[in-house]
């Protein structure tokens, strides 16, 4: 029987009646920086964003052109 899970939950539980529960050091990692990064804004969105565009901005190089292109017909 698959697990119920809380909306506000992001990680997977499984797919169909199959919940996985493998344990994966590297995930765990991440997740646990992510969440770290989130509590140091207050897990405030507009501030993480805020933060992102700041260390994009002094970013060398531009990691997404955003500039308009010519569509050929």
């Amino acid at each position: 029987m698959p697990r119920s899970m809380p909306p506000d939950d992001l990680h997977s539980g499984g797919t169909a009646d199959v919940t996985l529960c493998v344990s994966d050091a590297i995930v765990d990692e991440v997740r646990a920086i992510r969440e770290a990064y989130a509590e140091s804004f207050g897990n405030d969105p507009a501030a993480i964003v805020a933060d992102l565009c700041s260390r994009q901005a002094q970013h060398p190089r531009r990691l997404v052109s955003l500039a308009q292109r010519s569509v050929e017909k």
